[in-house]
């Protein structure tokens, strides 16, 4: 997670595109910390959630079924 914090410049305010293959490691790391995040206290994660979303806006992922004011999964 720091050395991807390290490596965009701030503020990041760009868009990281899940189909260019070198993006998708960063994207799976932003995932697996909001998830660990969302385990141990939700709303703190809520926001990873969120910029998940606007980083990708095709949300491979699917971080818009967890994200606030996404849609509802059925098994969320």
């Amino acid at each position: 997670m720091c050395v991807l914090q390290q490596s965009l410049p701030w503020p990041f305010r760009d868009v990281l595109l899940y189909g260019e293959l070198d993006n998708r490691p960063a994207h799976r790391i932003l995932y697996c910390y909001a998830d660990l995040l969302r385990r141990r206290d939700p709303k703190a994660a809520a926001p990873w959630f969120t910029a998940l979303v606007y980083l990708n806006p095709n949300d491979n992922l699917g971080a818009r079924f967890i994200a606030p004011g996404g849609p509802q999964y059925p098994g969320f």
